[in-house]
């Protein structure tokens, strides 16, 4: 009303004698004028409306997108906690329990994930009135959230299997399954991150689309306000009665549009989509004072806007000054600058960062603030350190295991060449570890295992790496030891003492006091003359010595034990050949009785090798023990003895000799030996009752029933069994009653000395006296000399073995000595010369 009484007060002040048609025309231009300028206020409140509006639906449609990007975090942490079971197992060792726990836990997860799958189908059935990206990448993201549900189900898969595993009593392929489950955790992890991108992707399209649209808007009242400006100009041109009402109008309508203008600001500061931003968003000064403050700042700071706009961000934020300033003096060179920071907050907790820096100038192009974007990434970098704890550290005693203790060692020899020091590996196995295992369980062991960790890092330097490669092996790295070797050597020698002392007190584990002792090797090592399979190989070496020299203690490693390790080395490697070559042959000794006739031989094993020459059984027996070799040895010696009885038996000279045959322990023990004589008995025809297996004292110690059931199924065949070097090993007479033998033989190192040594003599006399108890026939082995026959003769034994008679011979010669015996007279024959 105000502005058509302006209006008439201008059109009455107006002449009307001589200006009437002007006047008139003036009047309807005025009334246009001002109809139009009432449409564009029209216009401009529908505009400002539809940008608040815009605003709001933004707001809104990120909200949403918040809720459901906080949903797909929860999906983390319930992942986590279903995962969680299938690593405790490990540690309680309660399957059920913690299925139970996983089940529960999955039940969680499975029902968040079907809400966060229901809130998404709605999402997709509202996105129609936005752009195709923005529908894409919601299409795509139910995808993802599909590949969550299937990867949980794939961890979940593996522990179920691991459970499985567990409840069969199979730990071990549970412990193999272990890192596959591990890696499906974080495959799992990785497809969370994928939704939590992607929902971000969506919340950054949708942030442009209603930025377009607003921006839009804007130059639309833009254009109205020019066309405003053109239209008041246009009144000016008409008339000068009407400018002062349009100067008053144009005021009028200037203190309108500045009011307009700042409510919108205020309207655009308070649907500010910063505050709606996940990441917190700080703004100082050059004096760190807080400028801007939005609500992801007060909830990851744990500091309202009130508490924060005005305080210096260098006390409040960063607490410290030294990484604070060296960051500011890198954004002021760069103007930008990014990394992580960690910080802790008033309430106490400790928060990782990713910290992006950005240097904002004035229109001097002088520094005038600094806009920070910090992201919380706690949760990721937890989930980091767990997938290293998990790869680099074991997971019983918490110290590093045998992968990062390796890649230290790798690090430590590529940097050794700059430096002049010594380093030192200590490999320490414990002893006798397997019978705990056996007699207390192997959850004591865990224990026993745990205290052993705890000890070694109480024995370390801080400079030093302690670690388990796995079983009851442990592997301290000394670094930095004196650059002269020997006193280096002092040192390492010092902290293994120290190490051998802890780890012999005593251990007390869940009620039960224990005693456990080590065994250590010790390999000094300087520059890169050595790789890091020597070092292991050399401790390794050292530690095996420790063992063989009674245990608990410690050994060096030197030269010599690795010239041992690369000569058993080639042995083997030429063992192996020999028996592809067939490089081996039988040598048979004679056995005599006290009449001097051959009642039969012993087959010695000879190998014949084109580098080594005639190699006796001493040097490649024990090898071929230990390596397993001794199985297919064996069989081919008992094959080739049976073979030369079927041949012996065509000739009359050698038909009524028997003969006698080594096998081993292992060989004995072997689930098929019986089965594989009687093969062998079966394909060469050879008359069991001809046949005699000397067995070693070392087979009486393991499995004494099945040892007895399977002497006694070689005894219905009609095979002789002979107790070989009786006396040396671990008899005892209450088991040597229950023995179906047949014979005692006296071991060499009673006979050697039988003359001179009255120990000797009394064994050799009480074995003899023993066997006639028993109703076992004697035979005396290292026969040499005709007064050692003569005793034997004297104190009751009547068969003998030995150089007296004969060196062992090859078939051929064999059967001409056999000859030559029985052309010859029947005096003993005198002593002969001993091979080499």
């Amino acid at each position: 009303m105000d502005f058509f009484r302006n209006k008439r007060a201008a059109k009455q002040a107006i002449p009307t004698s001589s200006n009437k048609p002007r006047s008139t025309k003036w009047h309807r231009m005025y009334f246009f004028l001002a109809g139009f300028d009432v449409l564009v206020v029209v216009l401009s409140v529908l505009l400002n409306h539809l940008i608040v509006d815009t605003y709001h639906r933004s707001i809104k449609a990120n909200q949403s997108w918040v809720q459901q990007l906080s949903s797909y975090s929860t999906l983390g942490s319930l992942a986590s906690a279903v995962n969680a079971p299938g690593n405790n197992v490990f540690d309680t060792h309660n399957v059920e329990a913690e299925s139970r726990n996983m089940n529960e836990a999955l039940r969680a997860f499975n029902e968040h994930l079907a809400m966060a799958k229901k809130q998404l189908e709605v999402r997709i059935a509202n996105e129609t009135e936005h752009s195709a990206d923005v529908q894409a990448f919601t299409l795509a993201l139910k995808d993802e959230v599909g590949a969550v549900d299937a990867a949980m189900v794939e961890m979940v898969n593996e522990a179920l299997l691991i459970f499985s595993y567990f409840r069969e009593g199979q730990s071990d392929d549970a412990g193999k399954r272990m890192a596959t489950m591990d890696r499906k955790f974080a495959l799992l992890l990785a497809s969370l991150s994928t939704v939590r991108d992607r929902v971000g992707l969506i919340q950054s399209n949708l942030l442009e689309e209603e930025l377009e649209s607003v921006e839009e808007l804007r130059r639309v009242e833009y254009a109205i306000m020019v066309f405003v400006l053109l239209m008041v100009s246009a009144a000016v041109i008409y008339g000068g009665k009407i400018r002062r009402e349009m100067e008053s109008q144009a005021a009028e309508r200037e203190g309108y549009l500045a009011v307009l203008r700042e409510s919108e600001k205020q309207a655009r500061q308070q649907a500010s989509l910063l505050d709606k931003a996940q990441d917190a968003i700080v703004v100082h000064g050059m004096d760190n004072r807080i400028l801007y403050w939005n609500k992801s700042a007060e909830r990851l700071y744990g500091l309202s806007k009130e508490e924060a706009l005005g305080k210096s961000a260098q006390e409040l934020i960063y607490q410290g000054s030294t990484a604070f300033n060296a960051a500011t003096n890198s954004l002021i060179e760069t103007g930008d600058w990014a990394d992580e920071v960690t910080l802790r907050r008033r309430d106490g907790c400790t928060i990782t960062l990713e910290s992006h820096r950005t240097l904002v100038r004035d229109d001097d192009g002088q520094p005038q603030s600094v806009l920070s974007i910090n992201t919380d990434i706690t949760h990721r970098k937890t989930a980091e350190q767990e997938v290293q704890r998990l790869a680099f550290y074991d997971q019983l005693t918490g110290l590093a295991n045998r992968r990062l203790m390796l890649d230290r060692l790798q690090h430590l020899l590529a940097g050794s060449s700059r430096s002049l020091h010594t380093y030192a590996i200590i490999l320490i196995d414990l002893d006798n570890f397997k019978a705990l295992n056996d007699t207390l369980g192997h959850d004591r062991g865990d224990m026993l295992l745990q205290q052993v960790a705890l000890r070694l890092c109480g024995c370390i330097r801080e400079s030093d790496t302690v670690a388990r490669l796995g079983g009851d092996e442990f592997v301290v790295l000394l670094d930095g030891l004196n650059e002269n070797p020997p006193e280096a050597a002092i040192q390492a020698k010092a902290i293994g003492e120290k190490i051998l002392k802890s780890l012999n007190i005593s251990y007390q584990l869940d009620g039960y006091e224990h005693h456990s002792t080590p065994s250590l090797g010790i390999a000094l090592f300087q520059g890169q003359l050595s790789t890091v399979d020597d070092i292991m190989k050399r401790a390794d070496l050292a530690m095996y010595r420790a063992k063989a020299a009674g245990r608990n203690t410690m050994r060096f490693f030197d030269p010599e034990m690795q010239a041992v390790a690369t000569a058993r080395a080639r042995l083997e490697v030429d063992l192996r050949q020999g028996l592809q070559d067939n490089e081996f042959l039988l040598h048979y000794q004679p056995q005599v009785n006290s009449e001097g006739r051959i009642i039969g031989a012993e087959a010695l094993m000879r190998w014949q090798n084109p580098e080594r020459g005639v190699v006796f059984p001493g040097e490649f027996i024990p090898l071929a023990e230990e390596t397993g070799l001794i199985l297919p040895l064996g069989r081919w010696a008992l094959q080739a003895a049976c073979t030369q009885l079927v041949a012996w038996a065509k000739h009359s000279e050698t038909a009524r000799l028997g003969m006698a045959v080594n096998v081993s322990a292992r060989q004995f023990h072997h689930p098929d030996f019986v089965e594989e004589v009687l093969q062998v008995l079966r394909h060469t025809g050879a008359d069991p009752k001809k046949l005699k297996l000397e067995l070693t004292e070392g087979l009486l110690i393991e499995d004494m029933e099945g040892t007895v059931a399977k002497m006694i199924e070689l005894k219905e065949i009609g095979i002789g069994l002979s107790l070989d070097d009786f006396g040396t090993g671990y008899s005892s007479l209450s088991y040597l009653k229950s023995l179906p033998l047949d014979q005692l033989k006296i071991d060499q190192s009673f006979i050697r000395d039988v003359l001179v040594d009255p120990n000797d003599a009394a064994i050799a006399c009480a074995i003899v006296s023993l066997s006639q108890i028993l109703g076992l026939s004697v035979i005396a082995e290292g026969v040499e000399t005709e007064a050692q026959r003569i005793f034997l003769v004297k104190h009751g034994c009547q068969t003998y073995q030995g150089f007296l008679f004969s060196p062992p011979l090859p078939a051929e010669q064999f059967e001409a000595y056999v000859h030559e015996r029985l052309m010859a007279s029947t005096d003993f024959p005198r002593s002969k010369t001993k091979s080499p």
